[in-house]
């Protein structure tokens, strides 16, 4: 059996390999004629499969290592009796580090005050958004939700207008999936309503670009200079849209749910389907791994070292971009902004397929920690880091 595996998905080869025959290709530019003899196919958001795809083909079972599904024609894939899977919330745990990341580096550039312990909103409270809650709450932060089907199913309690939403937050960050049919489509449901941010606001997005209009997150972006935009997702990918780049204060290249762990929970998952497809036995991936950090390495805005009379929230700042600063992300999007098109869409997913090993919290022991301030260890327990 042959079994095609995007070569960007981690331990692509050591979890399907007992299925058959992997053969890792490139996901973004598969055709057809790729898939002769196969009938598994392993795929992430960026592969569209469909009937222009897979008409004719072998291929009876698909699965995505990723969240989203909106790159899957599963009506037609049910027709044709193939059998699809996705990875729900595999990454949702990466995706929120990544928003308090990006407010820590507000925080530094003194665009946001962590301390201040507003409101924060989320715009789509599912697997992701629920993760976004926590680390927002265990940051003190009063959070408000917006999630409509949610609220059809739970009742309104909890729940708030898209319009008190961006009111009423500081922070606003959306967690959409793409749904462009039925009682709540999101497609281009973010865009001049942004207008509506209170002074100073922050919005990030890291859901699907294409669930914020970018026309009018442009516009928004020109009118409004004293809003915080933090953009991973665009609409298009791989050619991003220069303009509204250039107005951004941070770019990233759709890589929110990035973590090594994230990304290794996606294998799994689908494996774990497949294996349930086939009658394969149990998969277990190779344990977590670790790096320590040391605090004595942690700088404050100002260059000088993390010490106990430090601000917290400076210092909590520091640990958290310590751990992961997506200005680098930022300054490798800031190199290709003003290729061409096809060669800045190439450079978009070259960023992505060369991205480093970003690991999750909890997989990052701190070392020193009588060096922080207390109240800044306090709240990073809270946020799930651990001594070691």
């Amino acid at each position: 059996m042959r079994v095609i595996v995007d070569q960007n998905i981690p331990l692509g080869l050591e979890a399907f390999s007992d299925a058959g025959e992997v053969v890792r290709m490139p996901g973004r530019n598969l055709r057809k004629e790729d898939l002769d003899g196969c009938e598994i196919l392993i795929v992430r958001s960026i592969t569209k499969v469909g009937a222009s795809l897979l008409e004719g083909t072998s291929v009876r079972f698909v699965g995505t290592c990723t969240i989203g599904t909106d790159h899957l024609d599963i009506p037609w894939l049910e027709q044709a009796g193939i059998r699809w899977t996705s990875a729900p919330g595999c990454n949702a745990r990466s995706v929120a580090e990544w928003v308090v990341s990006v407010l820590a580096v507000a925080h530094r550039r003194q665009r946001l005050d962590l301390s201040a312990l507003g409101r924060a909103g989320i715009v789509g409270v599912g697997r992701v958004g629920r993760q976004v809650e926590a680390v927002l709450e265990a940051l003190g932060w009063d959070v408000r939700r917006n999630d409509p089907p949610r609220a059809a199913v739970e009742g309104p309690m909890g729940f708030e207008s898209l319009d008190d939403v961006l009111e009423d937050c500081q922070v606003v960050t959306a967690h959409l999936p793409l749904v462009r049919d039925g009682n709540w489509p999101t497609a281009g449901l973010l865009g001049r309503d942004l207008s509506r941010l209170c002074r100073g606001a922050t919005f990030l997005n890291a859901g699907r670009g294409a669930t914020a209009s970018t026309a009018e997150l442009e516009a928004v972006g020109v009118t409004r200079s004293d809003l915080f935009l933090g953009l991973d997702v665009f609409d298009p990918e791989p050619s991003f849209p220069t303009a509204l780049a250039r107005r951004a204060d941070h770019l990233s290249p759709h890589v929110a749910g990035y973590s090594l762990e994230g990304k290794i929970e996606g294998t799994r998952m689908v494996r774990e389907a497949l294996g349930e497809f086939l009658g394969l036995p149990a998969w277990t991936p190779p344990p977590a791994r670790t790096a320590p950090l040391l605090t004595r390495h942690l700088a404050l805005p100002d260059g000088s070292p993390v010490s106990l009379d430090a601000d917290p929230w400076d210092a909590l700042a520091a640990l958290l971009v310590g751990t992961f600063d997506p200005s680098r992300d930022d300054a490798e999007m800031r190199k290709i902004l003003n290729l061409p098109d096809l060669e800045r869409g190439q450079g978009f997913d070259r960023l992505r397929k060369e991205y480093p090993v970003r690991l999750e919290w909890r997989n990052r022991p701190v070392s020193g920690v009588g060096g922080l301030p207390p109240e800044a260890w306090e709240i990073a327990q809270r946020l799930g880091f651990r001594e070691g």
